[in-house]
């Protein structure tokens, strides 16, 4: 097939996804990954010359089961070869009746044996004692499935190598949500087109870590009487049996045969075993002490060194704890607590002495980026690398600066044969598990229209050579600066600019820091043509246009074709579909202005890292400090971080003057218990699991409090409840439970969140930003904190920061409803006027109480295209 029909096959396909249904969109997907024709495969028409053995561990899956025996009694090979041991490891579900429907069936087919449970290694153990009748035993789980020909395809294999000893199969992600097929694991360089064949003495040939996608020689396994480790938990046992495997192997041939697929299932609700494994201490100390350590001397026992296939699996596994934990203190929390982040840092000391140079400088950049690399190799190997590396992160035409990224800050530059100083230079730490892993170095420099044109020549600290990288692609040594200007402005063809700015809060609704700019700029300077975005069905889409906004629908064609058009996009709101709306380089045309729906007191890091944000306005000078000091986990820089103010904040001073007679109630949401996305924006569908959440239990408790309503009755206020956009829809759905003197107030039902803050006498949240919208007002908040200790180990997308709240809090923490319920008692005992030491915190928080907060703004976004000196 040529290259244009290639192009058009994969268009039509693209396009033919988006219409069909997920079944049929994967029985193509099926179709294309295993080639198997118009006539279908006939089940049992293959006569092998091996016969074939599956040990399945089977515990509380029986969802899946039919998918798995409907792939294997639906084999090509002859059923006299094949048997299924299905190992129960004592489900408490109904696979066990599942398991005996298909041997009623399929008699004669699939044994089954029930045990205690005891973990999958020992049901593995137990299944593989029984396949000594066989020549080859695999692993399949019993939540995947195998294309209809996979044991034909692995004994074709067999055929053409007598002396095979392990075969390797393709695994292919299945994701169950969507029904669709994902060729996309990044171990897919082990398989060409054709099978491929190595010596097992070939210390360089493929890394294998997966005993499911395998297949194994039985009388191999009796000789050397290798087990699964019974210990190793929760995952790594795979690898650690395959590669002692292949350690105990003195000759013969492994096969890596890209036809037989496996499909791996990637459930919707996240508990595959690899899915729900980095909760635990087990991850970071078991898995890596008796697992990883214990492979690796293992190794050198038997060998007397440490081939370089082990090192890369090593190396491989250890990627996925860099990767989900560095720059994640959210995660690290926990483990820092309880002690078991340092001992693995001990850990990781001992299993790198192990591991060359070399090896950690061949692995692939996608796998772990460079600066990682280097960072392993001093930290746990005291190696000082000798490759040097920088980032182009941003070049911004309009202003004629380009953003430099570095681990080294002795990095120089020059241009037209001139040295070129950094404008700023903000250094960032980078963390692991609560140890500095690297410092990273972000750098402004500015160019202008004399060296446009020149070259770009960079060295690191005493003249050694260094790579610059830009979009994935290096320069080493020198680079025109036009190449560096015409690659980040790639496509902006695409998006002619007209100088409006898009303004906007959520897409289903406003009230928050866009309004109030937007209103801002339609009075002040309405000069500026701006547009603000909301979806038409939003309730607060009548109100504002009656009062003249220019609204564009969200999603709509209008709004598309202005966001295209736009010079300025300023947001509440910092999720992808506000400023990366197309997915393409669409974002680097536009100035992103990040107001903020919430004062930042909590390391959110992970998340704004790595987003286009030209400004990030602030309101306090600690949350200011916590962002672009020097040291900080952000990467933005102090000139794209501006100390303004909230916009809202200029219409609340108005709301201090209400009459005051409420008790509000703002509990935040809980990123466990958010339902997947509906598209694009904020529509998400019902969690499962809300029902019987501790949360929900929690809340619902002291909402129906006797003691709450006789506070309530005695100081004459109401009890306003007002969940988060992300709570509604339970309460819409009867799924929690209110009594008729408690009022639900929302965004949905007209309800202005200025105006309740302007009435409370008093606010209770949990961790919620909107204390210091209370505080601004110069009013007590309480925060009720049942669940701190697991809020701050994971749960959320963000780690502790610099607000301490028994520190710096605006009025007590309470963690039981007890003690929520005096606090709130002896509150209103005083009118529910502030104490010291809230007080004091209350007046001194905020430099701003002025009502120009959004003028700064807009001073601020004024600023952008200026030149900097």
């Amino acid at each position: 097939m040529g290259s244009f029909e290639a192009r058009l096959k994969k268009k039509l396909f693209k396009k033919a996804k988006a219409v069909l249904p997920d079944s049929a969109v994967m029985r193509i997907q099926r179709h294309r990954l295993e080639k198997t024709g118009i006539t279908p495969l006939k089940p049992g028409s293959y006569t092998p010359e091996s016969s074939y053995a599956v040990v399945s561990a089977i515990y509380n899956v029986a969802p899946y089961l039919n998918d798995f025996f409907n792939s294997l009694m639906s084999q090509t090979i002859n059923p006299t070869a094949l048997r299924i041991i299905a190992v129960d490891d004592g489900s408490t579900d109904s696979s066990p009746d599942v398991v005996r429907s298909w041997q009623e069936k399929h008699p004669g087919r699939i044994e089954y044996v029930r045990k205690e449970n005891g973990g999958q290694a020992s049901a593995r153990n137990l299944g593989m004692s029984m396949t000594n009748d066989f020549e080859w035993v695999t692993f399949i789980d019993p939540d995947d499935f195998v294309s209809h020909d996979y044991f034909e395809q692995v004994d074709k294999a067999t055929r053409t190598h007598e002396n095979l000893k392990m075969i390797s199969c393709k695994l292919v992600f299945y994701q169950e949500k969507t029904q669709r097929l994902q060729d996309s694991h990044p171990l897919d360089y082990r398989f060409g087109k054709e099978a491929r064949f190595y010596n097992v003495q070939d210390d360089n040939h493929p890394m294998q870590l997966s005993m499911s996608t395998a297949f194994f020689k039985t009388n191999e396994i009796r000789k050397t009487g290798i087990r699964v480790s019974e210990i190793i938990r929760p995952s790594f046992e795979d690898a650690h049996f395959v590669n002692r495997y292949l350690l105990s192997l003195d000759c013969g041939t492994l096969a890596f045969c890209p036809e037989p697929k496996y499909y791996y299932r990637k459930r919707s609700v996240g508990t595959s075993t690899l899915d729900g494994s980095w909760s635990t201490s087990d991850k970071l100390l078991i898995e890596t002490k008796y697992g990883v350590l214990d492979l690796l001397k293992y190794a050198q026992d038997t060998k007397k060194y440490v081939p370089r296939y082990i090192q890369d699996t090593v190396l491989y596994h250890l990627t996925w704890y860099f990767k989900w934990f560095v720059g994640h203190k959210e995660r690290s929390e926990h483990f820092i607590n309880n002690g078991s982040a340092r001992e693995f840092h001990l850990l990781l000391k001992q299993i790198f002495s192990y591991i060359a140079e070399d090896s950690v400088d061949r692995i692939q950049g996608s796998l772990l980026r460079f600066e990682w690399k280097k960072a392993i190799l001093e930290k746990y190997k005291s190696v000082p690398s000798s490759h040097h590396t920088a980032y182009v992160e941003l070049v911004r035409p309009s202003c004629k600066t380009i953003l430099v990224r570095t681990s080294d800050p002795k990095i120089e530059l020059f241009a037209g044969g001139e040295r070129l100083s950094p404008i700023e230079t903000k250094r960032c730490n980078v963390d692991f598990l609560g140890e500095t892993l690297l410092q990273t170095f972000h750098s402004w420099y500015r160019y202008d229209d004399t060296t446009r044109d020149s070259r770009l020549s960079y060295h690191a600290a005493a003249h050694k050579p260094m790579k610059l990288t830009v979009r994935a692609k290096q320069y080493p040594d020198s680079v025109e600066i036009s190449t560096l200007v015409n690659t980040f402005t790639a496509n902006w063809s695409h998006y002619p600019q007209d100088g409006s700015w898009i303004i906007m809060d959520r897409d289903t609704q406003a009230d928050d820091n866009a309004e109030h700019f937007y209103r801002y700029m339609m009075r002040k300077h309405p000069e500026q043509k701006c547009y603000f975005t909301l979806r038409k069905t939003s309730t607060d889409w009548s109100r504002l246009e009656k009062e003249g906004f220019l609204l564009l629908d969200f999603g709509s064609k209008d709004h598309e074709n202005a966001l295209k058009r736009c010079s300025k996009i300023v947001s509440s709101h910092a999720d992808g579909f506000v400023h990366s709306y197309f997915k393409d380089n669409f974002h680097q045309s536009k100035d992103f202005i990040f107001l903020q729906h919430g004062i930042t007191k909590d390391d959110i890091s992970p998340w704004i890292n790595g987003k286009p944000i030209s400004i990030f306005c602030t309101a306090t000078r600690q949350e200011r400090l916590s962002i672009c000091g020097d040291g900080s986990p952000y990467s933005l820089a102090p000139r794209q971080t501006v100390l303004t103010g909230f916009p809202r904040h200029d219409e609340l001073l108005k709301q201090a003057y209400t009459r005051q007679d409420t008790i509000l109630i703002m509990p935040t949401w809980r990123r466990s218990l958010a339902g997947d996305t509906n598209g694009k924006g904020n529509i998400r569908e019902i969690h499962s699991e809300f029902a019987n959440s501790e949360y929900k239990t929690v809340w619902e408790s002291f909402l129906n409090s006797e003691k709450l309503k006789a506070i309530s009755d005695e100081t004459s206020t109401r009890i306003v409840f007002y969940p988060h956009a992300n709570f509604a829809p339970y309460l819409e759905n009867g799924f929690f439970t209110l009594p008729s003197y408690v009022e639900i107030a929302s965004n949905t039902a007209g309800d202005s969140i200025q105006d309740l803050f302007g009435r409370a006498k008093v606010a209770i949240t949990d961790y919620s930003s909107i204390a210091f919208d209370v505080a601004y007002l110069k009013k007590t908040c309480l925060y009720y904190q049942f669940d701190k200790e697991d809020f701050f180990s994971g749960m959320q997308a963000y780690a502790k920061g610099y607000f301490d709240y028994e520190r710096d809090g605006f009025g007590p923490v309470a963690y039981t409803e007890a003690d929520l319920l005096s606090e709130l008692e002896a509150l209103a005992s005083c009118d529910f006027q502030p104490q010291e030491p809230y007080k004091s915190r209350i007046e001194n928080t905020f430099p701003f109480r002025d009502g120009r907060c959004c003028e700064r703004v807009y001073e601020a976004i004024k600023k952008l295209d200026d030149i900097p000196n």
